[in-house]
Formats: structure tokens, sequence, C-alpha cells
């Protein structure tokens, strides 16, 4: 069975770098431990940096065929920057030549300047034009706020123009928010997992989706796609909730559900959990979900035996394991 996952991520090491001098102190104070706890949480250089290797390696053995990948943590991005637009433009053609060297193997995801919101709209442009990339991803929030801002309105309709998704992943809340909601009486290292990927930023992505939705972004955009990891960053699971509260003023053109199952697609990330699975598909369906692994920072031996062994009806599993991909990325035949 052919196997695309869709969030997986590498690093270009000199736009990191560039990002975390121009960036300033992060949202989590460190302590004695935190710089120790930094080195040991990120992965080994090769899987990162590298798409052959032992990146393909662990495809191989995972059973995993394509890997759409984009660029991982510290992303030139969100940088709150002018140089943001030369350092995505280096990430983009840095990963389009690591492609080419493997190109039935992997695709990219664009990493666009959004504090530039015209130049972001023009590079996703390019990407996709010239580089052959399938879509976007960002990382939370830009510069305090997220894609539902007006400002951005020039990425949305450069999305919906070239009929690819955005994928909207997590990043890590912003100081104003991690300080009074995540800091407590533990070490930084435990603020940081509680801020970032054990709750906080799934809220932050789920938020971040809900506002495209409340913000009336998707009716304006009504052809604008979305990818939400981690099976839905905890809004697949509230879609009844919503359609009732939300429903209690006369505001949205459609339940908010229906936005969300008709534009959103999701992915597990490497949570490859069977009761997850199971209500996701209950929810959305299992036309709307879309396999990934979250490599290199989550690594799973079980990838396509995930799949293979799953309570899913044979034309389900196909869905997930590659159609639905296939369809939304633009990548049947690939």
């Amino acid at each position: 069975m052919r196997i695309i996952t869709v969030e997986e991520h590498f690093d270009h090491p000199e736009s990191v770098a560039r990002v975390l001098e121009l960036s300033g102190p992060g949202p989590i104070t460190p302590d004695a431990g935190f710089g120790e706890f930094l080195g040991t949480f990120m992965p080994d250089r090769d899987s990162a940096e590298r798409l052959a290797g032992t990146r393909l390696a662990h495809m191989d053995r995972a059973g995993i065929d394509v890997q759409v990948v984009s660029h991982g943590a510290n992303s030139p991005g969100n940088l709150a920057h002018p140089e943001a637009v030369r350092l995505c433009r280096a990430v983009n053609d840095e990963l389009a030549r690591q492609i080419s060297e493997h190109p039935t193997r992997f695709r990219g995801f664009a990493t666009l300047p959004l504090h530039d919101p015209a130049a972001a709209a023009d590079e996703l442009k390019r990407c996709v034009g010239e580089l052959g990339f399938v879509g976007a991803l960002t990382h939370g929030a830009i510069d305090g706020v997220f894609l539902d801002d007006p400002r951005f309105e020039p990425v949305l309709a450069a999305a919906e123009a070239v009929t690819l998704p955005i994928y909207v992943h997590p990043g890590m809340p912003q100081r104003a928010v991690s300080t009074p909601y995540y800091a407590g009486s533990w070490p930084a290292s435990v603020q940081f997992l509680f801020a970032g990927p054990a709750f906080g930023w799934h809220a932050e992505a789920g938020i971040h989706v809900l506002r495209l939705i409340l913000s009336g972004a998707l009716d304006r955009h009504p052809n604008l796609r979305l990818l939400s990891g981690h099976w839905g960053e905890l809004v697949a699971g509230w879609l009844d909730r919503l359609d009732e509260v939300v429903g209690w003023v006369d505001y949205l053109d459609r339940a908010p559900s229906a936005y969300y199952r008709e534009q959103v697609w999701v992915t597990p990330s490497g949570m490859f959990s069977q009761n997850q699975l199971n209500f996701i598909v209950a929810e959305v369906g299992a036309d709307r979900i879309i396999h990934s692994e979250d490599f290199p920072y989550v690594v799973r031996d079980n990838v396509a035996e995930f799949l293979e062994q799953a309570d899913l009806t044979e034309s389900q599993r196909v869905a997930i394991a590659h159609g639905n991909a296939e369809k939304l990325l633009g990548m049947s035949g690939q």
C-alpha cells in the first residue's frame, strides 16, 4: 500500500542560526537545566538537515513512499524582520534542491515570509509554479497575530488561487500567553513542554483554525483548504459544542462544523491511536484524514503498519494512506 505522509520537517541550519540571532529571547525563561534539555529535545542533525541518508533509510523501514517536507522549528516564516524574505527563499530553494535528488520520494511545502504578506503571496506562487511545491506550512502566530488578520488576505488569496492547502502547524505561544498559562512550580523544561507539544501549542493551533472560521476568512475564500495536525488540534473533538454555542448568535453563514468538515483536513502527526482514529473518522470522515508522522521530531517504526492493522474498510485505508493526499495536493500518479 502506498503511504504519503505530510507533516515531515527539515532544518536549514544557516537560516535557523539567523532566526535565532534576530528573534531575541524566547517565550520561556531558562533555568539551570533548560539548555541541556533543549539539546536532548532536538533531533539529530543528519535526520533534520538532509533528506537522504538516515531519513530515507527510515522511510524504507517504516513503509513511507513519499514525505511532504516543510521547515521545522525556528522557521524564518515567523521571523518579524525584513530579512525573512531572503531567508524563506533560501529555505525553499534548498528544499527544492534536495527534493530534486530524490524526486519520487519527496515533495515540499513552502515556507512563507509572513512578516511581508505581499512577498509571502509571491513566494507561495513561485514555490508552486517554479519549484513544484504542493502547498505551504505556517507555525503558529506571526508577530503576535494569526492568519485571520486582514493583513494576510494576500496570502489566503494566493493559497486559494493555486488550489493548494496551508498547513496550520503549531508554534510556541508567545511569552504573554506562556508565562501566565504554563509557568508554575516546575522546571522551565516542563513549562516548555506544557506550553508546547504536551498541550499549549495544540490549543493555540486549534484556536488559529477557529479564528479563520469565525473571522469569515473561509467565507471570503470558499476554496481555501487547511491542514490541521495532531488529530485536529483539539477542535475536531469539539464540533458539536461549537455548533450549539456559536449558534446562539446569528453570525456565520454555516455552522462551524460545516466549515471544518468542508475546508479542513486532519492528520495524526505520529499520534497513532486506534481510538483517536475511530473518533475522527466518525466526526469528519475518512475522506478528510491524511497520514503523517512528524519526522524527525517523532520517529515511528509502524507508520505503514498502523494503517494496515487499523479497523478501517479497505477504501478508507487507501484514502488515508495516499488517496486523500494525492487529491488535495495534486499528486495523483506521482
